[in-house]
């Protein structure tokens, strides 16, 4: 069959399961689709039935995860064939496909054949490598110029998502430019050159996406634009060209934390036709194939609650995305997700980039002069929840603590006020005071004095013997 990419075609399947001479065509059949419980749909390859034919396109990813579908059904799927068939003329391709499997032996009919049917083996589940990369191989080196270590991304759970190879999320890092040192934030990422060698990926933060450049060959109209700007996705596949390679299809989205442009090749991606409990309706299939949002309901989640979510693919994510929050727009998702890490500012604290550094490392700080919900000033050791992803005040010291049991008191001056304004403590000389303290203030004044033994008479006059 000769078609160039712009050609939609139909697969014809030919069922062989009852065929007793290998000179006999099977039972030919154009694919109309999956049904709910994932069974594959067939129909009579005539003219009529063109409006159930399910087409497919050389540029769109369809058929991957067809026939990722497709092989789960059968135990022997040597009993049948897939057969490219140009859309525009099902009836006359289809005779012609007869005649060329009765005389599949001979060599013209065998490289027509070849030509216009889909290796299963291309398609069968492959035999997942290692994931995670030799270490010896990693050039340390390379993160020591950037003022990192391996200790610093191994503390901040960093260095694991990367031995996977994953990106990092957002650390700052150190870039020396002649005798200054700029200070910027990045995600970083190992990967191998073509001598297998593992080096380090920086992808660093941008104020914005650049759209109004070409993309690998590609540039974006004003409405992709707004579509990229609007949801993070492309919402479609679209062809580009990487430098010194060749032409794919792919899927477009904005990294959220960096801004970066990513593409992901449709022909990698595989869709399931189940999701989390539900079978996607042949719509739902074909539009999250083609990168649209598809809105489900229903899916169960692994705490056995059922939930609703629109589902799209996601470049930067390498597969679908969920998405819950459908009224909030990408920007107020990427707010959310950019502010996750060490904060810049901090209870009212302008934080250095050596202190966000240091608490990005693992590291506790000693921090002066915050400002609790109070408005009061006070001091307190900080530590990052790398788990909780917040910082967390510690009245002690809680490496100290940790490792030889001594603990470090915060300075004298501001424990009853930490206490009090921070940590809902109370002291005799100070309980009834409904102010917040001021710094180093451990007893009432007069006037909050007086307030306190009004309060008692109070009380003692209402009390019944």
């Amino acid at each position: 069959m000769e078609s160039n990419n712009n050609d939609n075609y139909v697969l014809v399947l030919e069922d062989r399961t009852e065929v007793k001479s290998e000179q006999e065509a099977g039972k030919l059949s154009v694919v109309s689709g999956i049904d709910d419980k994932g069974n594959l749909k067939t129909t009579e390859a005539i003219a009529a039935n063109q409006a159930a034919f399910l087409k497919f396109n050389n540029k769109d990813g369809l058929l991957k995860n067809f026939m990722t579908n497709f092989l789960k059904q059968f135990n022997n799927p040597t009993h049948f064939g897939l057969y490219k068939v140009l859309s525009n003329n099902v009836e006359q391709g289809v005779d012609n496909l007869r005649t060329m499997i009765q005389s599949r032996k001979k060599p013209e009919s065998k490289q027509q054949l070849a030509e216009m049917g889909i290796p299963f083996e291309d398609y069968l589940p492959q035999q997942k490598n290692a994931t995670a990369i030799d270490e010896s191989k990693i050039d340390w080196k390379q993160l020591d110029n950037l003022g990192l270590t391996r200790e610093r991304l191994e503390q901040s759970g960093e260095l694991e998502k990367m031995l996977s190879w994953q990106k990092s999320n957002l650390v700052t890092i150190a870039v020396p430019i002649g005798d200054t040192t700029i200070y910027t934030e990045a995600r970083l990422a190992f990967r191998t050159d073509d001598s297998g060698n593992v080096g380090l990926a920086i992808h660093p933060l941008r104020k914005e996406p650049q759209l109004d450049f070409p993309y690998m060959g590609y540039k974006f109209s004003p409405e992709e634009k707004e579509q990229l700007l609007t949801t993070g996705n492309l919402g479609k596949t679209i062809e580009v060209t990487p430098k010194n390679g060749e032409p794919f299809s792919a899927y477009v989205s904005i990294d959220p934390q960096t801004n970066e442009i990513i593409a992901l090749r449709a022909d990698r991606v595989n869709i399931p036709k189940e999701i989390k409990g539900v079978t996607l309706s042949d719509t739902q299939y074909k539009d999250l194939v083609e990168g649209k949002a598809v809105k489900v309901e229903g899916m169960t989640a692994k705490s056995g609650k059922t939930f609703d979510a629109t589902l799209q693919v996601n470049a930067e994510r390498k597969g679908i995305e969920f998405i819950f929050d459908n009224n909030r727009g990408f920007k107020e998702r990427q707010q959310q997700t950019q502010q996750q890490g060490v904060p810049h500012k901090l209870c009212g604290l302008e934080l250095s980039d050596k202190q966000r550094e240091a608490l990005d490392s693992g590291r506790t700080l000693y921090l002066k002069n915050m400002v609790d919900k109070q408005g009061q000033p006070f001091n307190a050791y900080v530590r990052m929840d790398k788990e909780q992803n917040r910082p967390r005040f510690y009245k002690w010291n809680p490496d100290k603590s940790q490792k030889s049991g001594k603990v470090e008191a915060v300075a004298e001056e501001h424990k009853t006020q930490v206490a009090v304004n921070n940590h809902g403590k109370t002291n005799e000389a100070t309980k009834n005071v409904k102010e917040p303290l001021k710094t180093g203030q451990t007893q009432p004044t007069a006037e909050q004095k007086q307030k306190q033994d009004e309060n008692k008479q109070k009380k003692s006059r209402g009390r019944r013997m």
